[in-house]
């Protein structure tokens, strides 16, 4: 009866040790995805810079998950601080698009007023397969010098 008694409780020490042991487990690396935020957008970045005497270099670019239709901009506006609150004052470019790619840059230069603040304000746009999405992107204000 005793060696009955030990092999019960060395069974069920066994199982609470089972049960209470994570699994561990290993995934096919072949079927291993990164986890995208986005469908059809991977990147943006809006930089504005000062060159002095006023002028502003601005630099646009915006990558897609995958080579898609159609990318670009919607429209890329200036923006100036007025009263505490920012104004577009310029379109920079409305509806420029490549086709058939994966990414998309935008580089130009702004003539604006030495000792003003801007930024930029961008919308960007990626179509594919009958899909498409637009984000907004503003770059940090700078002070035209």
């Amino acid at each position: 009866m005793l060696v009955m008694k030990n092999f019960i409780v060395v069974c069920f020490t066994v199982i609470l040790c089972m049960l209470a042991s994570p699994l561990t487990s290993y995934a096919d690396a072949g079927s291993v995805q990164t986890p995208q935020a986005s469908l059809y957008i991977r990147s943006t970045s809006a930089t504005i810079q000062p060159q002095g005497n006023g002028k502003l270099y601005l630099e646009n670019i915006l990558g897609a998950t995958r080579i898609v239709d159609q990318l670009g901009v919607k429209t890329i506006e200036i923006q100036t601080l007025r009263n505490g609150y920012w104004q577009s004052t310029d379109t920079i470019v409305k509806n420029d698009y490549l086709y058939n790619t994966g990414t998309y840059v935008y580089a130009c230069y702004y003539n604006g007023t030495p000792r003003t603040q801007y930024r930029s304000y961008v919308e960007f746009y990626v179509a594919n397969a009958g899909g498409s999405e637009t984000k907004i992107v503003t770059s940090q204000p700078v002070t035209a010098k």
